[in-house]
């Protein structure tokens, strides 16, 4: 039997606005919403491209985004999500800062000279101090320091895109 993907807004999908209303016969009832679904609140998926050489961390990335309701691209180096970048459009970049033939650095100069309102997140394991020391003189906007938690991934994926509010 396959497993079946089901987050928890999703399992709980009606939330109880409190208010209460009258059904038949004088009973009362609790008036009920439907929660957004995780993919609900984006009536038009947005594509994010994830450059990331590490086989393990890339995938895994991957699928939470693909989880979240997201359309993803992954490149294994800089230069391959370059090649991605041009050849379409996407509403994120998330890069590892560390990776083999173009880094992270690189990848989001050349990706903010082609489009500087495309957001980018950098993914690293390097030194927190000197890391946000440079990050200051870029337009990267938010850096997730390795190991990051499930929670502080969402949540910047979600700020970073709508940062009037979230994704829902």
């Amino acid at each position: 039997m396959p497993l079946r993907r089901i987050s928890l807004m999703q399992r709980n999908n009606t939330i109880h606005t409190g208010h209460k209303m009258r059904g038949r016969m004088g009973e009362s009832k609790k008036e009920t919403q439907k929660a957004p679904s995780t993919k609900a609140g984006q009536a038009l998926s947005a594509r994010i491209l994830v450059a990331e050489d590490n086989k393990a961390t890339g995938d895994f990335v991957s699928k939470i985004l693909d989880f979240m309701g997201f359309e993803v691209a992954l490149a294994r180096n800089g230069v391959e999500a370059l090649s991605l970048f041009i050849e379409r459009s996407f509403d994120l970049v998330l890069t590892d800062l560390e990776m083999p033939i173009m880094d992270g650095w690189g990848l989001t100069h050349c990706i903010k000279e082609r489009s500087p309102s495309t957001p980018v997140v950098l993914m690293t394991g390097a030194d927190r101090e000197s890391v946000l020391e440079k990050v200051k003189s870029t337009s990267i906007e938010s850096v997730l320091f390795k190991p990051f938690s499930l929670n502080d991934f969402q949540s910047t994926v979600q700020r970073v895109l709508d940062p009037r509010g979230g994704v829902s």
